[in-house]
């Protein structure tokens, strides 16, 4: 009796040990596959990135409107924030016609990547030509539903291509530590200068808005700098 107890105990105890052994297996693999194909990211892509201290930046702002416009809107934006892609969707379209267009407006648009799947898709971004980068910011915020899921890395290396760069230069991009030094340095300042923490979050004219507010919110602000600017 005590022998058959005995056997009982130790079947399920194997039987325990080896399920764990199968799920921990399975899991490391997975995982492993997703982390090689992102190339630069080390771990699981939810997990927050660990960011250092950079001073030097070389890299060009990503602008669009007059340079000389009397409301400058900068917008701190991460690639896999659903409202920072509700807001390109939506708000920024209307933005861009009713005030970038016409001169009043100038926007600037910098990386607050909060995740390692935003920076990698952030330096993406930065090694299309400058003149591209824009445009393609909004092509991947218009598919991003497509691009954050385990097929990440062949739809992000697609839609890389449509915007100029070889398979070769797209694996460049994921490796270019300078690039991702540089970029890290635009979110520490943004954290020392505006106390910036979440996104999306803009500075018009030196006054901070966060979360994606409606369109009326930011006419709202245009219109009073504007206002002002002409003496009204």
């Amino acid at each position: 009796m005590q022998n058959n107890q005995y056997r009982k105990f130790i079947y399920f105890t194997s039987l325990i040990l080896f399920i764990g052994f199968l799920y921990y297996n399975y899991s490391f693999k997975e995982s492993s596959k997703l982390e090689n194909d992102l190339l630069v990211l080390n771990t699981d892509i939810s997990e927050p990135y660990e960011y250092s201290s950079i001073t030097n930046v070389a890299l060009e702002e990503l602008s669009m409107g007059n340079a000389n416009a009397p409301v400058t809107i900068i917008e701190y934006a991460s690639m896999t924030c659903s409202h920072c892609a509700e807001f390109h969707n939506t708000t920024f379209q209307e933005i861009k016609k009713n005030h970038i267009n016409n001169g009043e407006v100038r926007y600037i648009f910098r990386e607050f990547p909060i995740d390692k799947l935003a920076m990698a898709t952030s330096m993406l971004a930065r090694c299309v030509d400058n003149n591209v980068s824009l445009p393609f910011i909004e092509v991947l915020f218009k598919t991003r539903d497509q691009w954050i899921s385990e097929d990440a890395i062949s739809v992000l290396k697609n839609l890389s291509k449509q915007a100029g760069l070889s398979s070769e230069e797209f694996d460049n991009c994921l490796n270019n530590q300078t690039l991702l030094d540089e970029l890290i340095s635009i979110k520490d300042q943004a954290t020392k200068d505006y106390n910036i923490t979440s996104t999306p979050s803009f500075v018009i004219n030196g006054k901070i808005i966060t979360g994606n507010k409606p369109y009326s919110s930011f006419k709202e602000e245009i219109d009073k700098i504007l206002q002002s600017y002409r003496g009204i």
